[in-house]
């Protein structure tokens, strides 16, 4: 399912700023271009809720690298269409998820921005049926 988000968060994202920028999901370590997007999952959790119902927590960092270093304008810019975008994203399936728990900060030059994608999950429950039963029905006194 973290898959199936970060393709939801990469459309949004190449709907938001058009092809200009590459939006990469896997490490790069060298030819990375400025003016880019780097998608990473933080500390998935699952917590249990009442009965089946669980809570699937995917916080994501969606760092980005702007196209002049130092250029904090461009980072501010970017992070308020962050905002806007990543509010409701679309998964390939047609689902929509909503964007949860936003800030951002700038460190090292870096926009870092934070957003949970938060599912609620049931589990299927697994019914035991009876094999046979059999009654015996009958009148009270045999009237």
């Amino acid at each position: 399912m973290l898959n199936e988000i970060i393709k939801g968060i990469s459309m949004a994202l190449n709907t938001a700023f058009g092809d200009g920028y590459e939006i990469y999901q896997n490490d790069v370590e060298q030819d990375l271009k400025e003016g880019c997007f780097f998608i990473q999952v933080l500390k998935p959790e699952l917590s249990p809720l009442l009965g089946r119902r669980s809570m699937k927590r995917n916080p994501f960092d969606v760092l980005y690298f702007p196209k002049a270093p130092g250029n904090n304008a461009e980072m501010f810019t970017v992070a308020e269409t962050l905002m806007e975008c990543l509010t409701l994203i679309s998964l390939p399936n047609g689902d929509l998820l909503h964007g949860t728990g936003m800030n951002y900060e700038v460190v090292d030059g870096v926009l870092h921005f934070m957003v949970n994608f938060n599912l609620p999950l049931i589990r299927p429950y697994d019914e035991t049926y009876m094999e046979t039963l059999e009654t015996d029905v009958g009148t009270v006194g045999g009237g």
